[in-house]
């Protein structure tokens, strides 16, 4: 898609996460001046093939459940782009979806949903409770890489280190490593979540994904190893292009 070809650039303006799963998670198919593609979308990520793959930053000045206004950082780049998202809902399987930078329309089209409007039978809507993090999960790019993480210790390619933990917010948590923040842990939607490795020497949990911006050594996807999520957003794409009643 357009946005993952955009150069990075550093953003002051303040964002906002948002509060609850909003209207537009879930799997659609939009249709612009150029056709039908899929647009599958998490809580606070938009997915690039069947991975997630672009951050969505809340802007000020949004409406939850009516419209959202989004800066975007691309995944394993440290720095906003210069693109914008705008999503706006016209009930529950319609909305505009709008991609723009530097004041320049990049795509423009109506969404209709192809995936179930209810957030809690959504396999995109992410986990609330911390909990919901812990377990086992392997790397996105490489199955034999695992990554395991209770509520007292981390197990990362063979490596054990003893954590303590915190929900930062909703659906991400922060891991200590002798009481200092080593890095961030956010559910990504789907089957995924993402590991943020912080700086040596970081001072306190600022930001994330679905807040301010935060600075990071390595940026992860990893996915749980007995997901169905893949499958469930898979057998929805096959509605793509076909007429719905």
């Amino acid at each position: 898609m357009a946005m993952m070809v955009l150069v990075a650039t550093l953003v002051s303006e303040p964002v906002k996460a948002a509060s609850d799963t909003p209207f537009f998670t879930g799997v659609w198919e939009l249709k612009d001046n150029k056709g039908v593609r899929p647009l599958v979308m998490s809580d606070w990520l938009i997915f690039s093939g069947n991975l997630p793959g672009t951050w969505l930053y809340l802007k000020q000045g949004s409406i939850p459940g009516q419209r959202f206004e989004f800066f975007a950082r691309n995944l394993n780049v440290n720095g906003l782009s210069a693109a914008i998202v705008d999503v706006a809902k016209i009930d529950d399987t319609h909305m505009i979806y709008r991609l723009s930078a530097n004041g320049e329309i990049l795509e423009q089209g109506e969404a209709t949903r192809l995936s179930v409007p209810n957030a809690n039978k959504s396999c995109l809507a992410v986990d609330t409770e911390m909990k919901d993090l812990l377990g086992s999960w392997v790397l996105a790019s490489d199955k034999k890489r695992k990554f395991k993480l209770s509520e007292t210790e981390l197990d990362f390619d063979g490596r054990k280190q003893p954590i303590t933990m915190a929900t930062v917010r909703t659906g991400q948590i922060g891991l200590m490593v002798s009481g200092k923040p080593y890095a961030l842990f956010t559910d990504a939607g789907g089957d995924y979540a993402v590991l943020q490795v912080l700086p040596a020497g970081t001072e306190a949990f600022t930001g994330g994904p679905i807040g301010q911006h935060v600075n990071f050594t390595q940026e992860l996807i990893v996915r749980r190893p007995t997901g169905r999520c893949d499958a469930a957003i898979a057998g929805r794409l096959k509605l793509l292009g076909k007429k719905k009643k």
